[in-house]
This record gives C-alpha cells, sequence and structure tokens, in this order.
C-alpha cells in the first residue's frame, strides 16, 4: 500500500505491506496500526469510510469503479490512497 501527501504525513512512512481480503479491512487494519492520527485526517467518523475527496486505488483503478469498500484483494495488488487534489 502507498500512500500520498498528507496520508503520508499521518501515517509516517510512504508505504506498507499488508494482508487483508478487502479495502475496508485495509482501512479497518490502517486504524489500528497507525491511530488517531491517520483515523482523523483520513476516516469520516459517522461512516468509517474515506473523508470526502480522498480516493483509494488497486492497481491504478478508483475503488468507485470497483466493488467500492467490498472490493476484493489478492495478492501484489498495488493499493493506493490519496488525499483531495488541489486545483488552481
Amino acid at each position: 500500500m502507498k500512500f500520498f501527501a498528507t496520508v503520508r504525513e499521518a501515517t509516517g512512512v510512504k508505504n506498507i505491506e499488508m494482508d487483508a481480503d478487502t479495502i475496508r479491512e485495509v482501512l479497518d487494519s490502517l486504524q489500528v496500526t497507525f491511530g488517531d492520527r491517520f483515523t482523523q485526517t483520513v476516516i469520516e467518523p459517522s461512516t468509517g469510510n474515506l473523508k470526502q475527496f480522498f480516493s483509494c486505488m488497486v492497481n491504478g483503478k478508483r475503488i468507485e469503479l470497483l466493488n467500492g469498500y467490498d472490493t476484493k484483494l489478492v495478492d501484489n495488488d498495488a493499493v493506493a490512497l490519496f488525499p483531495p487534489v488541489g486545483g488552481g
């Protein structure tokens, strides 16, 4: 799993390897592993989902185009978590 920008700041690492069957399991594990700073930065408390405009991709595809938080993962899937992107 790769982290970018504010997500990387919240975890203190660029990437991490983990075992999980779904994106939901990944997010749950990340909250346990990285604690309050990660959770407050990335997770919407009322839903347990990513905060608005955060993006999660599996092998370069947004989870919204797959099965969302129920997206199944297999060995060597590349998962990336991005914060909102500002523009101008």
